[in-house]
């Protein structure tokens, strides 16, 4: 298995799962060695998933099964290649800094077994899933990870919201798993096998049809929907930032949302020559990335800020999916990378001042610049990363994105390039409005009248946020060999040529977004308040900070539709149409089929 650590593969993802059912007993040994050791073994994963970098680089992979149940042609394997050993090393590194974060974030809390359990199993689960060679194993993966998200959603199930979170978010990524396995099983029994590279071979040598191949692809994007937060199953994302600020930076950067791009990628590199569904991609991803964005201009709540801009940098990695070819690919695994490091970034520091307020509204904050130092330049370096403000990663990416559609041209290219640069104009706004609310001008009264000491976090809490900002800072500049590994598992090899119109629009988002937000939020020439004094001002903000409605939409259509049905069901039943007179009926009705088809009548 090329030069890496024996067995690494397995090992990865092996060890945090057996060590998350170890932490009960860890815990009878000592609290600190229960608080320290998810920590170490997450560390050892890194080093598993590492250790198989410089073979996958250098062309290196493999596909390694174990018999499972022959009669099925079920088979347990680890696919060794450039996208697994991406996605594995990115899930174990933002884990493990999260982990060392959580000694201190979480030291006051009640329940810390359950807690460590869960996020050790959660990492585990997410690496099991992209090292996985086939889609059932994929599938048991995906629900493992969706079973760690409920938990850690409603960690504090004391407290109603933090329950209807986790539930909610179970619910509705559930539809979107349907449709997965529609999806996998339609494929299984239209080609008897469940690996992808036999899937692939099958597809390549023309013997799957183009359009079950098409059907499986929207099914499984459907999966991808769910679990990555797109419209219009983006509902649970918003409100899952109820769970604690770790498990929030965990979800967001590394795993849950991140399967469902991991996925779309998967399937483009296993049905190459149909590219029929991915305009569709393009299309549910441009919308997403726009909406979500407006979104985190109405909320006050510095979590929900940040869970909207990721539901829309999410619509950026599909879009490029969709834009299709190998520069559309590699630019959505480029910015998915950039994604996981400022996203953990600002998460993390959005902790600590969560930890020192013990508030998540931004109106109550403010002037922290001066108390808190490092937090306030490594988020402002996570800001500017999201911004895609140059050299930070988030602009090498995104540019790679915009690139990729606009040489895509046509209608399609161009409508997609400049949702993007909307996109981009908004994201300026809403973060500099987030980052002068929380640091910038004076210190809020709720500072004042609570007497809160606000201070710097301890230096184990600071040192994965100085980590990930400079991952953020060079990563940007990883680009080649990036790519010259990852254009491995995609037909051809991308070339990204500057081009100066995309270059050019894109600083103009910069600024059209960015002008107006500096001048009401950082100059205060015009209050916030004035701006939605019009009436139709004052509705936009008003479908913005309720989501465009979508909430209300389903409150209506599944849960008062659904208890309207069982209100008249009853009424039935109990009413004139008595259970009795019913079962009459239906009786009757079909005596009267069953005699037509008979012929009596």
């Amino acid at each position: 298995m090329g030069n890496m650590i024996p067995h690494a593969p397995w090992l990865s993802w092996i060890i945090p799962i057996v060590g998350s059912f170890l932490i009960p007993v860890l815990e009878r040994l000592g609290k600190k060695l229960r608080d320290w050791s998810p920590f170490a073994l997450s560390t050892a994963s890194l080093i598993f998933t590492f250790s198989m970098i410089p073979d996958v680089y250098e062309g290196y992979s493999c596909d390694v099964t174990i018999r499972w149940i022959p009669f099925f042609k079920l088979a347990f394997g680890v696919l060794v290649d450039p996208l697994s050993v991406f996605m594995a090393s990115l899930v174990s590194f933002i884990g493990t800094l999260i982990l060392l974060y959580s000694i201190e974030y979480m030291s006051e809390e009640e329940d810390l077994t359950r807690y460590y359990f869960f996020m050790l199993l959660f990492i585990g689960s997410m690496i099991g899933l992209v090292m996985a060679d086939n889609l059932l194993q994929l599938y048991i993966f995906w629900e493992v990870v969706g079973l760690c998200s409920y938990a850690l959603i409603g960690f504090w199930y004391k407290r109603a919201e933090a329950v209807r979170a986790g539930m909610k978010a179970f619910i509705v990524t559930r539809i979107g798993d349907v449709c997965l396995l529609i999806g996998i099983l339609t494929l299984y029994l239209n080609s008897g096998e469940f690996r992808f590279s036999a899937i692939k071979n099958l597809a390549v040598a023309g013997l799957l049809d183009a359009s079950l191949i098409t059907d499986v692809a929207i099914l499984m994007f459907g999966g991808a929907v769910g679990k990555s937060a797109q419209i219009p199953l983006f509902v649970w994302l918003p409100d899952a930032m109820e769970g604690p600020t770790t498990v929030s930076a965990l979800i967001h950067a590394a795993t849950m949302v991140k399967a469902g791009v991991y996925l779309t990628a998967r399937i483009a590199t296993v049905f190459l020559l149909q590219d029929s569904y991915l305009p569709i991609i393009a299309f549910v991803g441009a919308v997403t990335a726009f909406m979500a964005a407006t979104m985190a201009l109405a909320t006050f709540d510095i979590k929900r800020v940040l869970a909207y801009s990721t539901i829309s940098q999410l619509g950026y990695m599909f879009m490029a999916l969709g834009i299709g070819g190998s520069k559309g690919w590699l630019a959505s695994q480029f910015h998915l990378m950039s994604h996981a490091f400022f996203k953990a970034l600002l998460f993390l520091c959005a902790g600590v001042i969560i930890h020192t307020l013990g508030t998540r509204d931004m109106r109550k904050m403010g002037g922290l610049w001066k108390r808190m130092p490092v937090t306030f330049v490594t988020f402002i370096v996570g800001a500017l990363s999201l911004s895609s403000i140059p050299p930070f990663n988030g602009f090498w990416s995104k540019e790679m994105i915009l690139e990729s559609a606009y040489t895509r041209g046509g209608c399609f290219g161009y409508l997609i390039f400049f949702a993007g640069v909307a996109t981009a104009a908004v994201t300026v706004a809403y973060t500099i409005r987030m980052a002068s609310l929380v640091f910038l001008g004076n210190e809020s009264e709720f500072i004042k009248e609570t007497k809160r000491k606000t201070h710097e976090a301890p230096k184990v809490m600071l040192a994965p946020l100085i980590i990930l900002a400079s991952a953020c800072v060079t990563s940007g500049f990883l680009q080649d060999p990036i790519f010259e590994s990852l254009s491995q598992v995609i037909a051809g090899k991308a070339v990204f040529e500057t081009r100066i119109e995309p270059l050019i629009y894109s600083f103009m988002s910069l600024l059209i977004g960015g002008l107006p937000a500096y001048l009401i939020y950082v100059k205060k020439i015009l209050s916030p308040q004035e701006i939605t004094k019009g009436r139709i001002a004052s509705t936009l903000y008003r479908a913005l900070s309720k989501g465009y409605y979508f909430d209300d939409f389903y409150d209506f259509i599944f849960v008062k539709g659904t208890i309207l049905a069982s209100k008249v069901s009853r009424r039935l039943q109990t009413g004139i149409l008595n259970i009795n007179m019913l079962a009459f009926i239906v009786a009757a009705f079909f005596f009267i089929i069953l005699a037509l088809q008979g012929g009596v009548a």
